[in-house]
């Protein structure tokens, strides 16, 4: 079964944005887990979110410019 390349990379981006959480979370819960304190773990939570998140973000963008008009496999604007 074939997906249309649209839905693919809405897919794909899902996947990611899934990973990122995951990241963060993990990097949460391990600080939790070595200083018994929420609060740290929260702390370590938004900073790798704050480190990961704008490269996920660039990363979109260079992607959805990689992917725009021209280029292959895009269907041309009407």
């Amino acid at each position: 079964m074939e997906l249309d390349p649209g839905r693919r990379r809405e897919l794909a981006q899902q996947g990611r944005l899934w990973l990122l959480s995951l990241v963060c979370a993990s990097v949460g819960a391990y600080v939790v887990w070595r200083t018994d304190s929420v609060y740290v773990g929260i702390v370590g939570f938004l900073i790798t979110f704050a480190v990961l998140g704008p490269v996920l973000f660039v990363y979109e963008r260079h992607r959805r410019r990689a992917s725009g008009p021209g280029a292959a496999g895009s269907r041309p604007r009407r």
